[in-house]
């Protein structure tokens, strides 16, 4: 039977074993050492167990005793990409930068949603300033917590446009509050920074039938001063359908139950190609 040698610095290490930087190493190179060294220094029983036990049984124990942020993510992605809608229609982003805040979690699906994670192991002191960057670019707003600050988040929101959803200690969402669209705050600069160069640029030939004929040091710039011409709720209606088109190279796995639900937020930030979701299997058949 395997136990963790229960401490939180163990809980907390062993949390990173389920991070993209391990999973690359494991998928991407088969090296197994980081992943293995976490296991062997926090685990006891494992033996002759093979990586799908061991990891079915680790997410089990973090959402018992570690709620951490991989958790209310992976929540979000089955809860509501995979089973509210499609990967065809439907876009996530994580880790995506609007004006000077990180965004947990943005859905793209008919309108841009963001989902702000607090967990219990986070503070909520740059909360208000994440919201204000946000509404330079999304349509509705979700703060994501426990059970435990949900007073705390209502007292905060209660009379304002943003939703509130609480994790709940059986590890299912429950959305308390709908998010409502607040008044027009769209910004062009915190729109076109979150697009790539040619996503860009594609709205540039699309609207004015050329790009800017610059060296690449300037073509930032100039082609900013072309986007501005552009009316704000326009220009964010073309820059989302420009995200949605960032699609996956094999969304029909990740969709299927070939993935472990455990496992479904990390093989959508990977993007896994069919040979490295091949190397996957491999690895959760592979007894340690």
């Amino acid at each position: 039977m395997i136990e963790i040698k229960s401490h939180i610095g163990n809980y907390r290490s062993l949390s990173q074993i389920l991070t993209p930087s391990i999973f690359k190493e494991v998928v991407k190179k088969s090296d197994y050492s980081n992943l293995n060294y976490r296991i062997e220094k926090h685990l006891d029983g494992f033996v002759s167990n093979d990586y799908n036990s061991i990891i079915y049984f680790l997410y089990k124990k973090l959402e018992e005793n570690y709620r951490n942020e991989y958790l209310y993510k992976n929540a979000l992605l089955n809860d509501k990409l995979l089973k509210e809608h499609c990967l065809k229609s439907t876009t996530v982003l994580n880790e995506f930068k609007i004006g000077n805040s990180i965004a947990d979690f943005v859905l793209l699906n008919g309108e841009v949603k963001i989902f702000e994670i607090k967990t219990d192991l986070d503070g909520f002191e740059k909360l208000e300033k994440q919201i204000n960057d946000y509404k330079k670019f999304a349509n509705k707003i979700y703060i994501v917590v426990s059970a435990n600050n949900l007073a705390k988040i209502m007292h905060l929101y209660e009379n304002s446009n943003i939703g509130i959803i609480v994790f709940k200690k059986n590890n299912a969402l429950k959305t308390i509050k709908e998010a409502k669209q607040d008044k027009l705050e769209f910004e062009h600069l915190s729109i076109f920074k979150t697009l790539r160069t040619k996503e860009y640029l594609e709205i540039i030939i699309d609207k004015f039938g050329f790009i800017p004929n610059v060296p690449n040091t300037r073509i930032f710039k100039e082609s900013f001063e072309l986007i501005k011409e552009i009316d704000i709720a326009t220009f964010q209606s073309l820059a989302f359908n420009k995200l949605k088109e960032r699609k996956l190279k094999c969304p029909e796995i990740l969709e299927s139950e070939l993935i472990p639900t455990e496992l479904k937020h990390l093989c959508y930030t990977l993007d896994f190609s069919q040979k490295e979701y091949d190397n996957l299997f491999k690895f959760l058949k592979t007894i340690m």
